[in-house]
């Protein structure tokens, strides 16, 4: 039991391409600092469900008389028999338990606890939500029942899942602090960051189409970029997304234009010229660059939160310099106070920018610290042999061998992702509970799965192997040859798909979905200026977090104009968190030679370019 489920007291937050999430704002302290996920799918067809059997005036948006209809939120049980198509949540929930978090390190991952909502209760949270317009353009047509897929029925006295996740805008109380006798922090600003780092490395299959490797020069982000500047391929985020940096700047470039006519466009793409490789490089000042490159032009890869409330990102509407100021004098009071460090209160200085330079430095010393986190997310990344080229030829071939049946294959796949090989769980039982885990360092490979007994599969990986060794050593420098190493690499790997066993298909495609789901998840660096200590005094010691509790770290304070500077370093206690690993659905292959075949307007448009320059 954890609480009267009242819709009243949450509030819409956030959602994603399937989920909503929902923000408690009620007085129960058990629930205060968590968010509700629902399916999007759950709340419409319940919606539906309950308007037909006549519990919501949808007309006056108002609550029938449900209260004594919504009992407390128990926990769910999960029962040995339960499948993955009936409770998708507990599904997630394995997964993360069984495979992300013995590879990633449990210390930065909260674990969700499914609960149980009554379905008037999902009914209400939907119309309000609907009601109160909060919901991105792009996004509503998610939420329209007539989209919705009813072959699942819903009775009204059964409900729906949902997971109940902890609100990573909001950070513990170090312990360490209340032993000291602190109780009460001097900064009551509480800053968090939410990153989606993509993929950190570039593509080195043989299994690349000829007419896509471009792959293999840039990252898959930075291709993507390319391409929604051509207006090859479009993103929802768009339509909700804030001003950046970078538009201020063009803006300033066209009002200095003397004589110009030229208008703004807001709906002008303008590509991020952040890389994936430089945040994944384990190097500080290539870090810090990929991050000052995403505050510049946040996209929806980073978002800031100052006390729970968005202010920077896609769906932010951006604080004034008075408001970045308030924020900065928070965190620094002293400044207000020294006449020779007044730097939040001089009228030239840019506090806006001044306040992503102080998040940024932050993030940066914070992620160091933490570094087997993107180390260890590289490596699972990095499972990714085949390149999405190479898994629909796999994908293909195994709904070959299953007669033809997509269903077939997808169930198959569905239910092999979430089961680790017999070797990996008793490594999970071995090391799932140390706090110092880094599991690259244990074991060879990655791999949570058992590879299966195949001759085609050894070989298969032999000549993978080979081609990512020719493509290091040459620097991924085209020459004459390369075109000729690369078809012959190709049909050599082709041949070896068309003598693939099931199991072995499945093995290769297990690995490429797993890296496919830590390529899409992001993680929240939360953080709190603790000005009451300092580096010099030694009453408090920086620490890594561990699963108990975050970490401490002591940072300085400087801007890029050297005009924000503190004397001495100012401790800051942070919390770390992945979110979003969600299992990635097998039908996410279906149509993923589709989707990789807009990289060949990328290949073409060099060649045209080229072709160009020579005449």
């Amino acid at each position: 039991m954890i609480g009267e489920a009242d819709p009243d007291e949450w509030s819409y937050v956030a959602e994603g391409g399937k989920h909503a999430l929902f923000r408690y704002r009620g007085a129960d302290i058990g629930l205060s600092g968590h968010l509700l996920r629902i399916a999007k799918n759950k709340l419409a067809r319940v919606s539906t469900t309950c308007d037909s059997c006549g519990g919501w005036d949808s007309t006056t948006s108002t609550k029938i008389s449900t209260t004594s209809m919504i009992p407390k939120i128990p926990a769910i049980p999960v029962r040995a028999d339960t499948t993955i198509a009936s409770i998708d949540d507990t599904a997630s929930q394995e997964f993360q338990r069984q495979i992300i978090q013995p590879l990633l390190c449990h210390r930065y991952i909260d674990l969700a606890r499914t609960v149980h909502l009554p379905a008037y209760f999902c009914a209400q949270l939907y119309h309000r939500t609907l009601a109160n317009g909060l919901i991105p353009p792009s996004r509503l047509p998610s939420w329209k029942s007539d989209v919705i897929n009813h072959d699942t029925t819903v009775d009204i006295n059964e409900g729906v899942n949902a997971l109940l996740l902890r609100d990573h805008t909001h950070i513990s109380r170090h312990r360490r602090l209340s032993s000291l006798g602190n109780t009460t922090p001097s900064s009551s600003v509480v800053l968090s960051v939410e990153i989606k780092p993509k993929a950190g490395y570039i593509s080195s299959s043989p299994l690349v189409l000829p007419a896509n490797r471009c792959k293999y020069y840039q990252t898959r982000y930075s291709l993507q970029q390319e391409l929604m500047q051509m207006g090859q391929i479009h993103k929802g985020w768009r339509s909700s997304r804030s001003r950046t940096r970078v538009d201020e700047a063009c803006e300033q470039d066209y009002q200095s234009t003397e004589g110009s006519n030229i208008m703004h466009d807001e709906a002008a793409f303008i590509p991020s010229n952040y890389s994936p490789l430089d945040l994944f490089s384990n190097n500080t000042l290539r870090m810090q660059k990929a991050l000052v490159d995403l505050s510049c032009n946040m996209q929806n890869n980073f978002r800031v939160w100052c006390n729970g409330n968005q202010i920077f990102g896609v769906g932010a509407s951006p604080p004034t310099d008075s408001d970045c100021q308030i924020i900065l004098q928070d965190i620094f009071p002293s400044f207000g106070d020294d006449s020779n460090n007044d730097a939040v209160n001089r009228p030239n200085l840019d506090s806006k920018a001044t306040l992503l330079d102080v998040i940024v430095a932050t993030v940066t010393k914070i992620l160091d610290k933490e570094s087997s986190l993107l180390s260890n997310m590289l490596s699972v990344q990095q499972l990714d042999w085949l390149d999405g080229d190479g898994a629909a030829i796999i994908y293909e071939r195994l709904v070959h061998l299953c007669n033809g049946s997509n269903s077939e294959v997808e169930a198959l796949l569905d239910a092999a992702v979430l089961i680790p090989g017999d070797a990996f769980s008793s490594t999970w039982k071995e090391f799932a509970t140390s706090d110092n885990n880094d599991w690259r360092s244990k074991h060879s490979t990655s791999s949570p799965y058992m590879a299966p007994k195949c001759n085609a599969l050894p070989q298969l990986l032999d000549e993978i192997h080979h081609f990512q060794s020719y493509l290091r050593e040459q620097q991924r420098r085209y020459d004459s040859s390369f075109d000729e190493v690369c078809d012959n690499s190709h049909f050599k790997c082709i041949e070896f798909v068309n003598k693939l066993s099931k199991d072995a298909c499945i093995y290769l495609l297990q690995n490429w979905l797993l890296s496919l789901s830590l390529c899409d998840v992001s993680f929240f660096v939360t953080f709190r200026f603790l000005n009451e200590f300092n580096a010099v005094d030694g009453a408090l010691k920086d620490v890594r977090q561990t699963c108990d509790h975050g970490g401490i770290v002591y940072c300085s304070m400087q801007n890029n104009n050297g005009e924000l500077s503190t004397r001495r370093d100012i401790a800051v206690e942070y919390e770390v968190k992945v979110i979003d690993c969600d299992p990635k659905p097998a039908k996410k292959l279906r149509d993923r030679r589709e989707v990789e075949n807009a990289f060949r307007f990328v290949s073409k448009k060099r060649i045209d370019d080229v072709d160009e320059q020579v005449s």
